[in-house]
């Protein structure tokens, strides 16, 4: 069976990053899995939800902050534990692709593997987890986010499919734990440390969040 499942993994990353490609989903590709392209701007964006948004904004940023450092902690200590390379460093024949363009990469040695699992889709699920759970509607989209940014993580040659699909397994996980015991949370422990935001929203989830 693992045999089956490893075979099966290579011929969809090849697939992915070889075959079904064009030069235009490199060029997106490529931009849509650039987090240092998107850093700032997220930052940014974060920043500007928590100082003028309302109870939803701020409560979206807070617990995102706290999934995504949680998603580090994870996917960190599996990538220690598993020390796999990325297939761009193992694989012959591999486009690595990126904002610099394409490049037909030769494996060799690999000091320390980040591979498995992906932490990209890790964080991005959690994302779009969190914008389900409080946006409701909105949840589509981010999903949509979702899924493009764990595809272009195969088709970059960052990571075969199994990580993204550990990734997005664990990282729903511990999202929907986060999702179902945060209320809970906030119903013992909100009258006493935030009795004022916890008067005004009893519910940490409401369907339509007063703003504040």
């Amino acid at each position: 069976m693992f045999e089956i499942l490893q075979t099966f993994d290579l011929r969809l990353l090849h697939a992915i990053n070889s075959d079904w490609t064009n030069p235009f989903l490199d060029w997106f590709m490529a931009l849509v899995t650039d987090y240092g392209f998107w850093k700032w701007p997220m930052l940014m964006g974060a920043l500007a939800l928590f100082v003028w948004g309302g109870y939803r904004e701020r409560l979206f940023v807070i617990m995102t902050v706290a999934l995504v450092v949680t998603g580090e902690g994870v996917t960190g200590t599996i990538k220690h534990l598993t020390n796999r390379p990325r297939p761009f460093q193992q694989l012959e024949n591999i486009r690595h692709v990126d904002l610099s363009g394409v490049r037909i990469c030769q494996p060799g040695p690999v000091a320390k593997g980040r591979s498995m699992p992906s932490g990209h889709t890790a964080n991005i699920v959690a994302f779009a987890s969190l914008a389900s759970a409080i946006y409701r509607r909105w949840g589509k989209p981010a999903w949509i986010l979702a899924f493009t940014i764990a595809y272009s993580r195969i088709y970059t040659g960052n990571h075969y499919p199994s990580d993204v699909a550990v990734a997005l397994i664990l990282s729903s996980g511990y999202s929907l734990a986060a999702v179902w015991t945060a209320p809970w949370l906030w119903r013992r422990l909100g009258p006493k440390w935030l009795a004022a935001s916890h008067l005004q929203h009893p519910d940490l989830f409401p369907a339509r969040a007063k703003s504040v």
